[in-house]
């Protein structure tokens, strides 16, 4: 008797240069049937696969993704203002470059680009440094790949003059929207914090344009510019307003940094995320 045709939904290679598929009933290369697959749906002799082609497809996902991204009031500002184009976030866990087991002269670097019980895979180096660098090619970064999107979150709140939908206000701004009443912050209100800002109330978005991994201490004083860091009258330079921080732009961001609580001593490798405005 001869074997069905199955249709191919998923196929790739593992890392051992095997093949494997999926069909659309569900069967793979460790089911105990044996079976044939297709990519022409007209030979589909399977009927549950049948049955899962005659059910309308769901829309795929956009090509480009859109992530959250959390920035204080300041950064905000900065990012308001386009003072502020790039920011550098950690590398976390087993994406940071460490020595690997492997004989291989070429291999003595590995980090973890995407972990998954399937379809995980790892960057290798001979150095460190190109090891990070395949870290990033490869597309490693959580926070996308350039031309992704990230929707900001900020510190908010949200007021429902008369019965209306609604109006958000942000910490950053300073002061409530005219609409409903406008006044300066007293520094009373109560904020909802940024990371439970709903996607209804982002009023920044972001585009990515570059990605790179690099040491956190090799940023240049044109990168620290563009991390928010701009100069004041008096030759020093600011994060915010009225608050100067440095003699330089990578002073200034070196103590912007151990402001929040990172280590600049411990020059760690970083996420360099670059972006452009769009509209929401």
């Amino acid at each position: 008797m001869a074997r069905k045709n199955h249709l191919i939904v998923d196929s790739g290679c593992t890392q051992d240069n095997e093949r494997w598929s999926l069909s659309a009933c569900g069967l793979n290369e460790d089911s105990e049937v044996s079976w044939d697959g297709t990519h022409k749906r007209d030979l589909v002799s399977c009927k549950r696969c049948q049955a899962k082609m005659a059910k309308p497809r769901p829309a795929p996902e956009p090509f480009h993704k859109e992530r959250p991204i959390l920035f204080n009031g300041a950064m905000v500002r900065a990012i308001l203002s386009g003072k502020k184009t790039v920011t550098r976030r950690l590398v976390k866990g087993n994406q940071i470059p460490s020595r690997s087991k492997s004989d291989s002269p070429k291999h003595q670097w590995i980090a973890v680009v995407q972990d998954h019980p399937r379809w995980g895979f790892a960057a290798f180096g001979a150095t460190e440094e190109e090891c990070a660098a395949e870290l990033a090619m490869y597309g490693g970064c959580p926070y996308g790949r350039q031309g992704d999107r990230l929707w900001v979150r900020e510190a908010f709140n949200r007021t429902n003059p008369g019965g209306t939908e609604g109006v958000y206000y942000y910490r950053a701004d300073g002061e409530f929207p005219k609409c409903i009443g406008g006044g300066r912050f007293t520094g009373v209100e109560s904020w909802k914090p940024s990371i439970h800002m709903p996607h209804a109330a982002c009023r920044i978005l972001l585009e990515i344009t570059d990605v790179r991994v690099e040491r956190l201490q090799d940023i240049t004083p044109d990168q620290a510019i563009a991390e928010g860091i701009r100069p004041a009258d008096d030759g020093f330079f600011e994060v915010d307003k009225n608050v100067l921080v440095g003699a330089d732009p990578r002073e200034s961001f070196e103590m912007l940094w151990q402001s929040t609580g990172g280590d600049w001593n411990a020059n760690p490798w970083v996420w360099v995320v670059e972006f452009r405005r769009v509209q929401p």
